[in-house]
């Protein structure tokens, strides 16, 4: 388990004095009607999907490894980004959406790849590398297309951006690789989008670098007011930080609670998607950014949904992953209003199928 005893002081901590707190969910497995599964595909319902593009790609293994190995480690990870890798994933990607056909898409991991040639890092350069690489997200676009799906941009975060040198031969020769990373939303072409907003978190994670200066690891956020058939929400996508230890941890659940303070005077439905790094099936008392964000109001579709984990009729391969955790999540907020609080009927399911490219894709009504 990726928290291990880090998480357990956490959950000791919060529980006894917030268990009483926690807002109703209902079983995932609660039986529905046939009127309620066919409002589903009616004009009104939402559909939504959080993806992965890119993998995680290990860049703090990098920039940990002592200097003398950072070259060839960055040489590495930039052949996990090879352009073959690439298309295969967006093609993937793109025949999930195209399954789906989601109104809104939030995006993390989209990577984009800048080259220099010779590099001046090594050697204690700052001339910032320019020439364009590989950007990954043209690549699923392009195959958007070819599809004949009209999705375009509507809102981007950039989160860390990181330039390495790099080794290219035996020589050895050095480049400079510069790796940016950034959140995305899309919308299909016919949602109705305004009021983009963007924001990176003050908490983030600092990594020490034997003999050099700290590299900053920013995360953000971003979100669009999104008018779907006739209703508008606010659509949300994130990407938190990881949390292998108790300073990832801290780092994370104060990220959450950035955007629980953000999005707590904000009058529409809230839809909120994205890669949230901590486990939502830890059982009843949770992992505590898990728990921070029930607490807020939030309510986590996965328990609401309506059947298998798999669409009826399907013909991709869009079983639930193996996964140890559950990561990827779509969490929504009605305004606050008298009474109870009706999520649903939901239909949701997983895809990507690894772990770093992992996702979720819900059609939802609130």
């Amino acid at each position: 388990m990726r928290y291990g005893i880090a998480v357990g002081l956490w959950m000791v901590a919060l529980g006894a004095c917030q268990v009483a707190t926690l807002p109703q969910v209902v079983d995932g497995r609660e039986e529905r009607s046939a009127s309620e599964l066919s409002q589903l595909f009616d004009p009104g319902a939402l559909t939504v999907m959080t993806r992965g593009l890119s993998g995680e790609g290990h860049l703090e293994r990098v920039l940990e490894a002592p200097r003398a190995e950072e070259p060839a480690r960055a040489a590495e990870l930039l052949e996990a980004l090879h352009p073959e890798d690439v298309r295969a994933r967006a093609r993937k990607l793109a025949d999930e959406i195209q399954y789906a056909r989601p109104h809104l898409i939030g995006l993390q991991r989209v990577m984009q790849v800048r080259r220099q040639s010779p590099g001046d890092a090594l050697f204690g350069g700052t001339r910032p590398a320019e020439e364009l690489h590989l950007d990954v997200l043209p690549v699923l676009m392009g195959e958007l297309a070819a599809r004949g799906l009209h999705y375009r941009e509507v809102a981007r975060v950039r989160n860390a951006d990181v330039e390495l040198p790099l080794l290219t031969s035996e020589a050895p020769a050095f480049d400079d690789v510069r790796l940016t990373d950034f959140d995305v939303i899309l919308a299909r072409a016919d949602v109705e989008v305004k009021e983009a907003r963007t924001g990176n978190y003050v908490a983030h994670r600092k990594v020490r670098r034997p003999g050099q200066e700290p590299v900053a690891l920013p995360r953000g956020w971003a979100s669009v007011a999104a008018k779907v058939e006739g209703r508008t929400y606010r659509f949300v996508s994130t990407h938190l930080e990881p949390a292998p230890d108790e300073h990832g941890l801290r780092v994370q659940v104060a990220q959450a609670g950035e955007l629980i303070r953000a999005l707590h005077g904000e009058p529409l439905p809230v839809v909120l998607v994205g890669d949230f790094n901590t486990p939502a099936n830890l059982g009843l008392m949770g992992a505590p950014t898990y728990r921070e964000l029930l607490l807020a109001g939030y309510v986590d579709v996965w328990t609401h949904r309506q059947g298998s984990t798999r669409p009826v009729g399907a013909d991709l391969a869009l079983e639930m992953p193996a996964l140890a955790e559950r990561l990827d999540l779509v969490l929504v907020r009605k305004p606050v209003t008298p009474g109870l609080r009706r999520v649903g009927p939901v239909l949701a399911y997983t895809v990507g199928g690894t772990p770093d490219v992992a996702g979720v894709v819900a059609r939802l009504r609130m």
